[in-house]
Formats: structure tokens, C-alpha cells, sequence
């Protein structure tokens, strides 16, 4: 069985989207977080619950960036590679 490999592996036996089914599925996991914590800080309704919630909202944006910023470089990749335009 193959280890996970980062959704920007361009591997001959590994089409775009399979790649780009896992940068989806990788979106997930800051997704859940970032709803889970903005939920807990509304029911806590305190400035320091917010504070938090805010904090980790801005990391885990970022951690989405990074997979949309992935999932664009499999899209300009597989079309470069299949001769459209990127």
C-alpha cells in the first residue's frame, strides 16, 4: 500500500483528480475546526471565547489557503499537461 502523499505529487499513475479529490478531502479537517470553534465561542458569548475563536478562524483560514492554492496548481498542471489552457 502507498504511504499519503502531498496533493501536489505529480505522478504519472495519479490523475489530476484523484489529486484533486484528496486536496477537497484535506479542506475538510480546517473546515470542521473552524465551524466547531465559532460554535463554542457563540455558546460561551464571552470577548475572550471570541478572541479565541477569532485567533484559530485566521489560522485555519490559512490552512485553507494553502489547499486552494494546491488545488490550483493541479488545475494549471493538468492543464498545461493536456495542452489547454492554463
Amino acid at each position: 500500500m502507498r504511504g499519503r502523499e502531498g496533493v501536489c505529487e505529480r505522478a504519472a499513475d495519479e490523475p489530476a483528480m484523484e489529486r484533486m479529490g484528496r486536496a477537497l478531502h484535506d479542506l475538510c479537517q480546517p473546515l470542521t475546526t473552524l465551524q466547531c470553534r465559532l460554535e463554542m465561542a457563540e455558546l460561551d458569548d464571552s470577548a475572550e471565547a471570541y478572541r479565541a475563536a477569532v485567533e484559530l478562524g485566521l489560522a485555519e483560514c490559512g490552512r485553507i489557503a494553502v489547499v486552494v492554492g494546491k488545488m490550483r496548481e493541479i488545475l494549471c498542471w493538468d492543464a498545461g499537461a493536456s495542452g489547454a489552457e492554463p
